[in-house]
């Protein structure tokens, strides 16, 4: 597997330890057996799980767990870890990366799998005591200082992220109110319909939920004490996670004269407009998609990291496909979950507990939401990945179990 060569070996440098990083780091030594391999991450810890924080928040997963690799492994595949470490700035015409307070390294290839930061509200009070989001090991073991029930917490954010937290401080002893903005939960993962479901499985459970609420601000002298809306009603505070989404984190980039949009900007092969520079993950922007969750950044990282080693991998552009950890509830949804062209048409049940919905468009199936039974999420996946056909007979209606019984075939 080593990589012909008759120059000196050379230098992989990846900055950003998440599961883009790191899968980077595997891709390149999968190519290339001798070249060396810097792996800069900003925190203390070996990477980890970073979709595991809410199930250490939850108590169903202990800190040992979290790591992707224990540290022998890096040692093992001669990958130099640089823990705790901050980059000032890239030189693309040096092809040196500066760290911050001294230093430089050299590198022959970059890839930047620095992620991104969550996204905070301009509202006032952002920056009381007792407001938090959830990025870092660090952020999730202060919230748990802080979370000594009887507390009332709110969660701003009712997508995938703030009902995970929800449900983990919930599960801690916590008072938890979930605010969505949207008219329903999970709206980039269900259709209203499901998501008014969903809504009612949460109430069960004890957490409370406003739809369509608008904060206003956050209100405390040094310490938050309430949560305030646009008509000026107030929940009780005493601790405030906001999960409103993220931003990719392209300061670097940007600064470097790299193309930058909503994300670093790549084509198919994880590059940049910038000759051997590369990017994956939470920061970077493919075929005009920014996808921020897991599995695509692992897929970026190792058609990165095989590409800088001298392959000539192509990212697949996959529908996002997104699950529900943490509270219990089984739940998938992949590609287009509502209709949003005349020609869509959004074919679903809400039996008992359960949703299914599927979105056609001229009878292809675009995208599938499950909650529940689902038990059919890998046919749905492969389906819409596909574009798979779904007809009935002359004059009949398309059903939900006559589609379910077409994915089973």
């Amino acid at each position: 597997m080593s990589k012909a060569t008759s120059k000196a070996v050379d230098t992989y440098v990846i900055i950003g330890g998440g599961i883009a990083g790191v899968s980077a780091a595997e891709a390149i030594r999968e190519v290339d057996s001798t070249g060396k391999i810097i792996l800069i991450c900003n925190e203390p810890e070996l990477p980890y799980y970073r979709m595991n924080l809410t199930r250490y928040l939850a108590g169903d997963v202990n800190v040992s767990s979290l790591p992707l690799h224990p540290d022998a492994w890096y040692q093992k595949h001669a990958v130099e870890l640089m823990l705790n470490t901050n980059v000032d700035s890239i030189d693309p015409a040096s092809k040196e990366v500066r760290l911050a307070g001294n230093g430089t390294l050299s590198y022959d290839k970059l890839i930047l799998a620095n992620g991104a930061q969550p996204f905070m509200p301009g509202f006032p009070g952002k920056d009381l005591k007792g407001v938090w989001t959830v990025r870092t090991l660090r952020d999730a073991d202060n919230i748990l200082y802080c979370c000594v029930p009887p507390i009332e917490v709110v969660c701003i954010g009712g997508g995938l992220l703030g009902l995970e937290n929800a449900g983990a401080l919930a599960k801690r002893g916590a008072d938890v109110t979930v605010i969505e903005t949207f008219d329903w939960l999970l709206p980039r993962q269900l259709p209203k319909v499901g998501g008014k479901q969903l809504e009612k499985l949460i109430l069960k459970m004890g957490i409370k939920v406003v739809t369509g609420g608008k904060v206003k601000e956050l209100r405390g002298k040094d310490a938050v004490r309430a949560v305030a809306f646009e008509d000026d009603t107030e929940l009780p505070a005493d601790l405030v996670l906001v999960t409103t989404g993220v931003v990719s984190d392209t300061k670097l980039a940007k600064e470097a004269g790299l193309k930058v949009n909503k994300g670093v900007v790549v084509d198919e092969h994880m590059r940049t407009s910038v000759p051997d520079i590369f990017a994956a993950g939470d920061n970077s922007e493919c075929n005009g998609k920014l996808y921020g969750l897991w599995m695509p950044a692992k897929t970026q990282g190792t058609v990165a990291g095989h590409n800088a080693a001298g392959k000539d991998d192509v990212f697949p552009e996959l529908p996002p496909s997104a699950k529900l950890k943490v509270l219990g509830i089984d739940l998938f949804s992949v590609g287009q979950i509502a209709p949003v062209d005349p020609e869509d048409v959004l074919i679903y049940e809400a039996k008992g507990d359960g949703f299914t919905g599927f979105v056609l468009r001229e009878g292809k199936l675009i995208g599938a939401s499950l909650m529940g039974d689902v038990s059919l999420a890998d046919a749905a996946k492969q389906a819409v990945n596909t574009g798979k056909m779904f007809s009935t007979e002359k004059g009949e209606r398309l059903t939900v179990s006559a589609i379910n019984t077409a994915l089973r075939a």
